[in-house]
């Protein structure tokens, strides 16, 4: 029997995963096309590190998400020999009335994690660090941590190689011809054209480059990750310091010590949505935005008021009207299937985000329950559900 030929449009970590969950489970004709290359700068799943965090306030549906997601990334440590996966612990700093954090504290409990509620004498003792005056109720859980976004790239990439994938980098789609159910997608690109039975668009922020038809609730928006310097490490290094969530602020411990290589820099950002921007424009800096999340970091870690401010990254998220994702088929073509809505949380989902493309392209059961995901659910009222960090 002739296998059909799968294209999948773009190769951040949900390209690449759904590349590699499609040749797992024997599909032959797999191909990846990216516009730039694998882990380029512009991309949103490039860079040292991603906050795997079970925290998503009263909301069981994601946190189960995570415990399984996480299964997913040891086993591809185990079988790639790459370290994925650094666990740092996460604290998070709270109040009573939030209806965040006492809620993931409880349903956490539920769940049967080792999460744990701080007195702020206790958490002062182990974390000296933070200002916990702010705040009235902080947790602490251990089973947190950061993936190596662009070592968890290159892995996927080889495995997805390994199989009998094929990645082109440099190979831009410009537009998709799909007005007849006999004949071929074609994919035209910026060199030529290819033809799929069956199209994967994992394209980011460029989602409506190519599904502009649609009209889809998704806002491009600019963000920004700061990096301090001058930092003690024995203050501020893995194990001594802890990821981190605040209302809307989270981030890392001094990332060097986790993957030997780079700068010993402090990594921290807002999950506050930016301002629009096109992907394709260059990106600039919102200065104003930089000292807002300045000031408010510095006042939950004091230190920072001593640092040096020695980079930042604009970066960007795809951000859906309700915050969950969409994962769902073409509405006018079910052979294409497509994902968008990832709203900075997303990447620690990956593996488990291209087992769903995968089961939606081969019409087989999906590992959750694909409701939440669809597209038409826009027909009903929107409310925000996902909580308040990356």
């Amino acid at each position: 029997m002739k296998q059909e030929q799968i294209i999948i449009v773009g190769a951040g970590i949900i390209g690449l995963s759904t590349a590699y969950a499609l040749l797992k489970q024997g599909m032959k004709h797999v191909t990846v096309l990216e516009q730039a290359s694998v882990d380029h700068q512009r991309g949103t799943s490039s860079g040292l590190s991603r906050l795997l965090r079970f925290e998503y306030g009263a909301d069981l549906f994601y946190s189960e998400m995570v415990r399984l997601s996480l299964e997913r990334w040891q086993a591809l440590e185990l079988l790639s020999g790459q370290s994925l996966y650094t666990p740092t612990g996460l604290l998070v700093l709270g109040n009573e009335d939030d209806s965040f954090t006492r809620a993931s504290h409880h349903l956490l409990q539920d769940m049967g994690l080792p999460i744990e509620r701080l007195s702020r004498q206790h958490c002062t003792a182990h974390f000296p660090q933070f200002n916990t005056q702010p705040y009235n109720f902080l947790t602490y859980n251990p089973n947190a941590g950061m993936l190596h976004a662009s070592t968890c790239l290159r892995t996927l990439k080889k495995l997805v190689v390994d199989l009998g994938g094929h990645i082109y980098e440099k190979s831009r789609v410009t537009h998709l011809t799909c007005d007849k159910q006999h004949q071929p997608v074609r994919l035209h690109l910026t060199g030529g054209e290819q033809m799929a039975d069956r199209v994967v668009l994992a394209t980011g922020p460029w989602v409506h480059k190519l599904l502009a038809e649609l009209c889809l609730p998704i806002s491009i928006t600019r963000q920004h990750l700061l990096y301090f310097a001058n930092l003690p490490s024995s203050s501020f290094a893995l194990h001594a310091f802890p990821a981190f969530m605040a209302g809307e602020l989270y981030g890392f411990p001094i990332h060097n010590t986790c993957v030997g290589t780079g700068p010993s820099w402090l990594k921290v950002a807002s999950h506050i949505f930016g301002s629009p921007i096109d992907p394709d424009e260059t990106p600039v800096a919102d200065n104003y935005m930089i000292m807002r999340i300045t000031e408010k970091l510095s006042t939950i870690l004091p230190a920072l008021q001593k640092a040096v401010l020695a980079h930042v990254d604009v970066c960007m998220y795809d951000v859906s009207l309700d915050e969950d994702f969409i994962v769902d088929h073409h509405p006018a073509d079910s052979r294409i299937v497509f994902a968008t809505g990832l709203t900075g949380h997303g990447f620690k989902f990956g593996p488990v985000l291209g087992e769903l493309l995968s089961s939606l392209l081969c019409d087989t059961d999906p590992v959750v329950p694909l409701d939440r995901f669809r597209l038409a659910r826009f027909t009903q009222p929107i409310a925000t559900r996902t909580g308040s960090a990356a």
